[in-house]
């Protein structure tokens, strides 16, 4: 009895998941700083690309990279089962497109910076804080992590 030498393709593959973080923390970064950055470095506050109404608050950016992760891993979850969709045409696919869709349009509809033209952004403990991205961020890294296998 032979043994398969593992696939190196599959361990390429979970890469993914880091990378999908590390792409999400970066452009989260990139907004964050954008959206609270003080007027004195660059534009004063509502000219273009700056949001007048945000301060420069640690837990509002905190909140504004961890839900860009989740955005993140939620494409990159759309995209692993909209490609097997097409391959395979199962219905069980289908049914994780609409569901990841509709995660994903929660967390767009959620965003801080959407969030906030209409008004202050409020973080208090909750569904709303960053302390539950955390959580979300596992959850989706785990669902990409096991997805990729």
């Amino acid at each position: 009895m032979t043994s398969e030498p593992p696939k190196k393709h599959s361990y390429m593959q979970k890469l993914w998941v880091p990378v999908v973080i590390v792409i999400g923390l970066a452009i989260g970064e990139s907004i964050s700083i954008l959206s609270t950055s003080a007027g004195e470095y660059g534009p004063p506050r509502g000219e273009f690309g700056y949001f007048p109404h945000f301060q420069t608050d640690p837990v509002l950016q905190t909140h504004i990279v961890l839900t860009t992760v989740e955005v993140a891993l939620l494409l990159a979850l759309m995209t692993i089962y909209v490609r097997m969709y097409v391959q395979t045409r199962a219905s069980f696919s289908l049914g994780l497109i609409v569901m990841l869709l509709a995660l994903l349009v929660e967390a767009l509809v959620s965003y801080p910076l959407l969030i906030g033209y209409y008004g202050p952004v409020s973080l208090e403990p909750g569904l709303s804080s960053p302390s539950a991205d955390v959580f979300t961020v596992c959850a989706y890294a785990v669902f990409l992590y096991l997805s990729l296998e």
